[in-house]
């Protein structure tokens, strides 16, 4: 995933209908591409790249590799979009829902596999190493047991993330 150029020639007519179909992505229609979400953005000071309105209009024409792109991810779901927008179109709920829709086509950055797959592997994001464990008795907090498989197949049953990371779920 890298920087989103919008690619005019794959477009979609079934991206709009795919992303109201998800939570919070209602309210795309909403958007007239005023700008206030893109203003407010916390992120886009620090991200240069990241611009909530750019993505939702292209998500809107429905170019496809707005799904391929790093940028909804940059969201921080701080809603300050959601609060200042004069149409109620709750950026932060559509991009969500964009995410959303790009996971479902496996279409999900490397650090959220990785993510997923050491959930898979060890039932945690992070590895619990004896020197965190020092750490933690020495804050007198007691000490992270590492899980059995079964316990790991518990936390991921039910889920459809292992579907969703290998692309097989739409």
């Amino acid at each position: 995933m890298e920087k989103m150029e919008p690619n005019y020639r794959e477009v979609s007519s079934e991206l709009v209908k795919e992303i109201k179909q998800e939570p919070g992505g209602e309210y795309i229609s909403r958007c007239y591409q005023c700008g206030t979400c893109s203003a407010t953005c916390v992120v886009n000071p620090f991200r240069n790249d990241f611009n909530p309105r750019r993505i939702i209009r292209m998500a809107v024409l429905g170019v496809e590799n707005v799904l391929d792109s790093v940028e909804p991810w940059y969201c921080a779901v701080c809603y300050l979009c959601t609060e200042r927008c004069p149409r109620e179109v709750k950026p932060a709920a559509v991009l969500m829902a964009i995410k959303n829709v790009a996971a479902k086509h496996g279409r999900v950055p490397v650090a959220f596999k990785t993510i997923n797959e050491n959930i898979a592997r060890i039932g945690r994001l992070f590895e619990i190493d004896d020197f965190t464990n020092f750490m933690r008795e020495d804050m007198g907090l007691p000490p992270i047991e590492p899980l059995d498989e079964e316990e790991i197949s518990k936390l991921i049953e039910g889920t459809r993330f292992e579907k969703i990371m290998k692309g097989e779920e739409s």
